[in-house]
């Protein structure tokens, strides 16, 4: 998702969590690993994304793949 949403470009996934980390305020750092799990595991499935009722949709670079 942090490919997807531009937030962490990474080919692999010490790249993105580099770049999380400097783009994460502090108070958000210990939780926004969970956010990012949760809303792969429950919004943006790879089978079958729920666009619809994501919250950062606008955000999204694979609308295109997706609806």
């Amino acid at each position: 998702m942090a490919n997807r949403t531009k937030f962490a470009m990474g080919k692999n996934v010490d790249q993105v969590e580099e770049k999380m980390l400097k783009v994460t305020p502090a108070e958000f750092k210990v939780d926004v690993h969970h956010w990012f799990i949760l809303h792969g595991r429950y919004t943006c499935i790879a089978r079958k994304p729920r666009c619809g009722s994501c919250i950062i949709e606008d955000l999204c670079d694979f609308k295109d793949k997706t609806e």
